[in-house]
């Protein structure tokens, strides 16, 4: 039985939404990106996959309670479960233990409502189907046709992705930031897939939380070994990075402890008095990350707003403010931080001219949903204006 559990993500819809239509998509795009496959659906009805009549049919009818049949290109087993009803179907957790780490990087599961794992609804419009479990804290994305016609009680947080572009959704899987892709090191006489992805839950403890998401702005370009800074708030207090931190090397003892009001810490970032000015001017911010992705600050560099040109930009955010930067350091800390409190207290996204985003949330990760959203609305921009 393997000992290491295999990345997962499921998909959510009320039946004959076309959850299966969009895993059978995916498939394709996510084998061409070197990923080894499973698939994990939960029937609500008797299934049987043997051939009434065959040797193994007529063996199972006669008693035997495990049937393995081989044959040069695949293999199968089938078990009883004993009698019908609720009680006799497997646990989650048991049937995914069976897909092993060692062949398998990520499976896809259709159903299984009552366990907990990662899941994306899917909405299509056409099916006139509306999903009701709106309160399930598993869910990570929404998946539609028509995002004008979702309904208002969604939570508003939850991305939108586009339904018919499976390579959207497998960028988002792949990059989801609770999910952790890191090169196959095992010694094996096979090739193996040239990434594996394990399903790896934010911690819970908020300096853990905080070295998480700012690990994840450096891993994917945000910030490079030395740039940016992220803070998040703890009663009356709030961690911040120290002055020079390395997203490569960030460990939770790093961090200092900065009261709301009074003196900071001389190691702290000196962005500290900005990250302060946002907490005490917008009570909900309870995470900053500000980050120096090169689409936004290039963006950043003309114009006092940043209008996105893409949908889901436009739908974000509209206008991001950008706030003008002095030319000396002194007087960059002496300015910029309240400017900066007072463009995030209109907005959860702000740019300073030629240094980067600004971001808060209610959370961690939905700071780090607006840096990547509006990092993906400036590379949009920039690569509309170099086309002919």
């Amino acid at each position: 039985m393997p000992t290491a559990q295999v990345a997962h993500v499921g998909f959510a819809a009320p039946s004959g939404t076309g959850k299966t239509t969009l895993i059978s998509q995916l498939v394709p795009v996510l084998r061409a990106r070197g990923l080894r496959l499973g698939y994990l659906k939960h029937a609500h009805h008797g299934f049987d996959l043997d051939t009434p009549g065959k040797d193994t049919y007529r063996l199972r009818a006669a008693g035997a309670a495990s049937v393995l049949i081989a044959s040069p290109e695949r293999w199968a087993m089938l078990e009883e479960g004993g009698q019908p009803g609720p009680g006799a179907v497997p646990r989650f957790e048991a049937l995914l233990s069976r897909f092993d780490a060692a062949t398998t990087d990520l499976v896809l599961i259709e159903g299984w409502h009552g366990a907990a794992f990662p899941r994306i609804a899917v909405h299509r419009a056409a099916s006139g189907r509306e999903m009701r479990r709106l309160d399930d804290p598993d869910l990570i994305a929404i998946a539609t046709d028509a995002p004008h016609q979702i309904p208002g009680n969604w939570p508003e947080d939850l991305p939108r992705l586009p339904l018919n572009e499976p390579e959207c959704i497998a960028d988002f899987i792949l990059n989801h930031p609770l999910m952790t892709l890191h090169r196959q090191r095992a010694h094996q006489p096979q090739p193996v897939a040239a990434q594996t992805l394990h399903w790896a839950p934010a911690p819970t403890d908020v300096r853990e939380q905080l070295v998480f998401y700012y690990r994840l702005l450096r891993r994917y370009g945000y910030n490079d070994a030395q740039s940016g800074n992220a803070s998040v708030r703890d009663g009356e207090f709030f961690w911040v990075t120290p002055s020079g931190a390395s997203g490569d090397e960030l460990c939770p003892a790093d961090l200092l402890s900065c009261p709301l009001h009074g003196d900071l810490p001389e190691r702290a970032s000196f962005d500290a008095a900005l990250h302060r000015a946002v907490y005490q001017r917008q009570p909900e911010a309870r995470g900053i990350l500000h980050s120096h992705g090169a689409y936004s600050i290039a963006a950043s560099c003309v114009g006092t707003e940043f209008a996105p040109v893409d949908f889901e930009g436009r739908h974000y955010f509209s206008r991001v403010p950008i706030v003008p930067i002095p030319q000396s350091f002194e007087a960059y800390c002496a300015q910029v931080p309240e400017r900066v409190a007072a463009a995030l207290n209109q907005s959860c996204v702000a740019m300073v001219a030629t240094h980067g985003v600004y971001a808060w949330g209610q959370t961690l990760r939905a700071a780090y949903q607006w840096t990547c959203a509006l990092e993906h609305s400036a590379k949009i921009q920039r690569l509309l204006s170099m086309t002919p």
